[in-house]
This record gives C-alpha cells, sequence and structure tokens, in this order.
C-alpha cells in the first residue's frame, strides 16, 4: 500500500520502523526474497518497507518478529531482544489475522462510539478505506493502527497476537494444566502441541472473547470471500 499518512513525524517513525526491520533481518540472516515469501509479498516491496517507502501491516510484523527470532514490541520500543525458538503461520493464517483485526477495530470503534467517517477523518483516509480496513480486505499500516488504538483509547496490545497465554510465569504448564490437558482427545493434543499451530489457537481464543453480534459480522465476510 502507498504511503497515506502524510504527516512528518509519522513519515520519519515509518524509517525507524523500516530500519528496525533491516537490522533485525540482517542479524537473521535472511534474504529480502526470504522474507518476501514468508509475508507473501516480493523482496523489492519488503526493500520498500525497509527504507521507509511503503507501510506495513500488523499481521506482517508478527510474522517478522517470529522470523528474526525478535519479540514483536521490537518494533516500537527500545526493550533489549531475547531470543526464543518461534514457528512461522502460514500465508493463510496471515490473511485470517488481517479479518480479525479488522473485527476488532470495529468493535473498539462502536465502543468507542465513533463512527467511520471520524476514523477517515482522523487518518486522512476516505470512509470507504476505514470499511476496507474493517471487513479485512485492506491491510491496515501499523502506524494507521497506532494511530487508531490511540484515537479509541485502546492499547495497541488489544490488536496484537500475544501468543499462547500459559498461566505460569516461565512459560511451562502448571500440574493442574497439564492433567487437563492429558484428558484431552489424542487428535486434540497433538494439534495444540504442534508449534505451527499457535497461530490458529490464538484466532480461536480471540474470537471466544468476541460479542455474538461481532462474530456474526466476521462470519458474513468470510462466507462473501469464499462465495
Amino acid at each position: 500500500m502507498a504511503d497515506s499518512m502524510l504527516d512528518p513525524k509519522a513519515r520519519l517513525r515509518q524509517k525507524i520502523l523500516g530500519l528496525k526491520i533491516r537490522h533485525a533481518r540482517t542479524e537473521a540472516g535472511l534474504t529480502l526474497k526470504e522474507v518476501g515469501q514468508a509475508i507473501g509479498t516480493s523482496a523489492a516491496l519488503v526493500s520498500e518497507i525497509e527504507f521507509g517507502q511503503r507501510e506495513v501491516g500488523l499481521p506482517q510484523l508478527e510474522v517478522m518478529a517470529l522470523l528474526f527470532n525478535v519479540p514483536i514490541t521490537y518494533f516500537w520500543s527500545d526493550e533489549p531482544v531475547e531470543a526464543a525458538e518461534r514457528n512461522l503461520p502460514t500465508v493463510e493464517a496471515i490473511a485470517l489475522r488481517q479479518r480479525i483485526i479488522g473485527v476488532l477495530l470495529r468493535q473498539a470503534r462502536t465502543e468507542a462510539g465513533r463512527s467511520q467517517d471520524d476514523l477517515a477523518t482522523l487518518l486522512n483516509v476516505p470512509a470507504s478505506r476505514i470499511a476496507e480496513y474493517e471487513l479485512g480486505e485492506a491491510e491496515i499500516p501499523f502506524l494507521e493502527l497506532e494511530a487508531l488504538a490511540n484515537y479509541l483509547n485502546v492499547p495497541i496490545d488489544y490488536f496484537i497476537d500475544q501468543g499462547l497465554p500459559f498461566s505460569e510465569t516461565n512459560g511451562h504448564m502448571s500440574i493442574d494444566e497439564l492433567a487437563r490437558f492429558s484428558e484431552l482427545p489424542k487428535e486434540v493434543r497433538e494439534f495444540l502441541a504442534n508449534p505451527a499451530n499457535l497461530l490458529y489457537i490464538n484466532i480461536a481464543m480471540r474470537l471466544s472473547d468476541l460479542s455474538a453480534e461481532t462474530l456474526r459480522s466476521l462470519a458474513e465476510g468470510l462466507l462473501e470471500v469464499t462465495y
């Protein structure tokens, strides 16, 4: 997507974000082509992102974090990077994340009592663009998503895939959790134990927190794409 936020401060932040992406990529020893394949785009577009010439969406940043083995917060904070083994989601999962983020945006906007026109005015884009964002038909540039989060008074974490939140702070399941896990059907345990399925599990967890009306809207949007 071409640049849509013309504010000089936003452009500067976009360039800084691009530099951080490039630094993490080179540290990980990956090529532009490899990153492009992971997020479903070309090496040329990844290069534009790194030079701050093209915006990037949250789902793509989430995949890059996994690919570069850095926490998602690396892209907008000065926190030290702690490496951890991660597994990449599929391109299909990225598309679904885009739809989930759109649903979350619509829910936050509704709860804040704001219209699509209000959000369009904030970002200086047509109201139709906001509708596309909410339906998951267009990628939301991260800086725009950040601005929307501030405007709707929700933390950026509201939109982020947090990972499977086990109750123990060390990342391991407690004895009670292990016991409950062992009672699940074998095929379910195998699915949950596969790190490649983590993003799908997180999506299901986020869906369980949505209202019936929001879920119905998401289902209708998915049907439109399917048929």
